[in-house]
């Protein structure tokens, strides 16, 4: 095999890997927070477990790296040790979720760590494996890194579009561990059969001189700027997602495709910065190191600012409008929509939850891309180190990405809001534009450049958005006059808008509740009228307040106990005069908590469980609407006890998924009842409730109630629907329930 072909061989493995590794994290982190829940706590914990791992397995491999003298078969045993943990893996945290399900957080997180370091561990060992076997080929160091780190981020953005869109809806979460370990096993194998070729392969040519610690070199200075660069890398990442995330809605395709643009563009800069350097031999790479991290802040500024001012009028506040108006990011309107031919509206809609990300975040992620490899050169401190001088600095690297999840997440957006820290990061990035001391091949005087700086950073302050004015600016009030009431909490962007009753309220620009709310109230009378007794009602999901309303309404009921993910809801909602009453009821107790953890460590049991937190085509929804999850809360239900399940966007599914676990399953649109006893409504009892309405809201609410299935009819109806398993989310993944009609 020609040196050629093996390289050629090498870098599919690595895009391989680096897909199988993505399909691996999203599997992973999906069934973990089963057990552990999704608010931003325990999603930045289960994150930086993972990241954590990566690190300290690049550190390892840089230290076996230069050290082995059989590289292929020490990668080929890493790859096959990798694929036999991966087809464990899903039984592992399996057992994992049922053995941490009563420890404390700290205790839950920590047995997470040591099940998950192992393979993360084997995964972080590769880049510093293959960067020593590439560089061995060709004897030049920055173009290896630059290739290989091309490859496998480029794997990793394929593997975030083909596990949402096509693997988690076929196969399911288990199938994808399995596809992932078979894709590990393959690649073994093929590294296993190339090492011995390669070591009968011609020594490398000489390779072009690599800058050395000195003028050009940082030596152990890189590790402290890479830890910088990851810091703020990832911090942007985390406000990008959440800034897109109110215009395409928190769906799991909007994650996995601002996933996949911010790693197509990180490889797109790697990708291309040898060639840069090879049409500027003399050029410092320090200098441009430097400048790049000037160019991301600068980029990033100047796009958030021009953002925020032509979104309040024109071409751009309609496309905003539009995208913020609809529910389902990608829609799939374009090709299914009833009202006409498809217009260019809807080809937006199918498209901007990759429009978006590319409008803000491609070009910053371009240059983070080129940075990588120039600080792994500007770190190797002499010829035959290069697995670690490129391992420790991807390790410093994902302990910067760690860092700053961590404190972007649960620290700096709660305490200061997206605005301010997007204006702090970005300042900082301007500040690394006093550094370079050539610039476009002219030696820049230091106070230029300090004032320079200055006047930019000046420049940002004053046309910068303030803060909460970058959401209010994406957001369309549902109705005017109007006063909005805006809070960023750590688990998310809240914005009610209110008008004396009326109130609508958004999560992450999500419609989560409104009042008047007929259809919340009928939900919750339809469920009250069918339970025997009604004394403890549990309510998943605070929303606008409908629902917990009525339920305090009931003469019978003892105690309402409210679950709610989202702590700054709460505290958004609780000040208002439309909501004093019912927050002041002393029947009313509220929990801040993730519903499906509060029920797993609970041993209390309810009369009725009233639940319409989210929409199912919500990212994570299927841990409140698996046939698992109804088994728990049936566990939690006296013997008559009823549930309802509302908000429903594929009310089939939910449905057929209820009577997998419940004798007695009504379906009415867009909500439903069950049972593990046949039960029927109370017509005086649901007379005696909707005395507490006007006229115009009893009659509203009877016509919400119309229409219910049940037994056979129901059976028939839903025979061709799946069933929502926590494996298999066929209700959130609302794209393949269109990819089997």
């Amino acid at each position: 095999m020609p040196t050629r072909r093996l390289i050629s061989l090498l870098g599919a493995v690595f895009f391989l890997s680096g897909l199988a590794s993505l399909v691996y994290q999203v599997s992973w982190q999906r069934l973990l927070t089963i057990q552990h829940g999704v608010g931003a706590v325990s999603i930045a914990l289960i994150v930086s477990v993972y990241m954590l791992g990566l690190g300290l397995g690049s550190l390892l491999g840089a230290w076996l790296a230069d050290r082995t003298s059989r590289p292929y078969g020490l990668y080929s045993l890493v790859q096959l040790t990798l694929g036999a943990a991966g087809f464990a893996s899903f039984a592992v945290i399996a057992a994992l979720g049922r053995v941490t399900a009563d420890l404390t957080p700290v205790l839950a997180f920590a047995c997470t760590f040591v099940v998950l370091s192992a393979p993360t561990l084997l995964m972080g060992m590769t880049l510093p494996l293959l960067t020593t076997m590439v560089t061995r080929l060709t004897g030049d160091f920055l173009c290896s890194v630059s290739r290989l780190y091309f490859l496998n981020t480029l794997g990793a953005a394929a593997g975030a579009v083909l596990t949402s869109y096509l693997l988690v809806p076929l196969l399911g979460l288990n199938g994808c561990i399995s596809f992932a370990a078979s894709v590990d096993v393959a690649l073994a194998c093929a590294i296993c059969l190339a090492g011995p070729v390669a070591r009968r392969a011609a020594p490398p040519p000489l390779a072009p001189a690599e800058p050395r610690n000195g003028p050009s070199g940082l030596g152990h200075l890189a590790y402290l700027l890479v830890f910088a660069t990851g810091f703020m890398a990832i911090g942007y990442e985390i406000i990008w997602y959440r800034v897109i995330g109110v215009l395409v809605k928190d769906s799991p395709y909007a994650f996995s495709s601002v996933l996949a643009v911010y790693l197509l563009g990180i490889a797109v800069g790697s990708l291309a910065i040898p060639g840069y350097l090879a049409r500027r031999p003399h050029i410092s790479r320090r200098d441009l190191f430097f400048t790049l991290q000037f160019a991301i802040g600068l980029t990033v500024l100047v796009t958030c600012a021009a953002f925020y001012h032509l979104a309040q009028s024109g071409p751009l506040r309609r496309l905003v409008d539009l995208s913020f108006s609809t529910d389902l990011h990608p829609s799939s309107a374009l090709f299914t929509s009833p009202l006409g031919p498809p217009s260019l509206a809807d080809a937006f809609l199918l498209l901007d939850v990759f429009v978006w990300p590319l409008a803000f975040l491609f070009v910053p992620t371009v240059l983070m891309g080129a940075s990588f490899p120039l600080i792994a050169s500007l770190a190797l401190a002499r010829r035959g180190r290069e697995g670690a001088a490129v391992g420790t600095t991807y390790c410093f690297a994902v302990l910067g990405n760690v860092g700053g999840g961590l404190v972007t997440g649960l620290v700096l957006l709660p305490a200061v809001g997206t605005e301010m820290t997007l204006l702090a990061f970005g300042s900082l990035g301007l500040l690394f534009g006093a550094l370079p001391r050539i610039v476009k091949d002219r030696r820049a005087p230091g106070a230029l450049r300090v004032v320079s700086v200055a006047i930019l950073l000046l420049g940002s302050i004053l046309v910068f958005p303030r803060p909460g004015e970058l959401y209010l600016a994406m957001h369309v009030p549902p109705f005017a006059p109007f006063r909005a009431h805006f809070k960023e909490g750590r688990d998310a962007v809240l914005l009610t808008y209110e008008d004396g009753d009326r109130l609508r309220n958004y999560i992450n620009g999500q419609g989560h509740g409104y009042r008047p709310g007929a259809f919340f109230l009928a939900e919750a009378v339809e469920a009250l009228s069918h339970a025997p007794a009604a004394r403890e009602v549990l309510v998943i999901g605070f929303g606008a307040g409908s629902i917990v309303e009525a339920a305090l309404l009931d003469p019978g009921v003892r105690r309402v106990t409210v679950v709610e993910l989202c702590g700054s809801v709460i505290a958004n909602l609780r000040p208002l005069p439309a909501l004093a009453r019912t927050f002041a009821d002393r029947k009313l107790r509220v929990v801040i908590d993730d519903g499906r953890r509060f029920l797993q460590r609970t041993d209390e049991r309810f009369d009725v469980i009233l639940m319409d937190p989210l929409r199912t085509t919500t990212a994570y929804s299927n841990n409140l609407h698996s046939r698992q999850f109804f088994a728990l809360a049936a566990g939690h239900l006296t013997q008559d006890g009823v549930l309802m399940v509302g908000g429903l966007d594929a009310n089939a599914v939910i449905a057929r998924t209820l009577l997998a676990e419940f004798r007695f399953v009504r379906a009415y649109p867009n909500f439903c009842l069950a049972s593990r006893e046949p039960v029927r409504r109370d017509p005086l009892f649901f007379e005696r409730l909707l005395q507490n309405f006007s006229l115009e809201m009893q009659t509203s609410i009877r016509t919400f109630t119309e229409d219910g299935m049940d037994g056979p009819a129901l059976l028939r109806a839903t025979s061709g629907s799946p069933v929502n398993e926590d494996w298999r989310p066929a209700s959130e993944y609302y794209l393949g329930l269109w990819l089997r009609r």
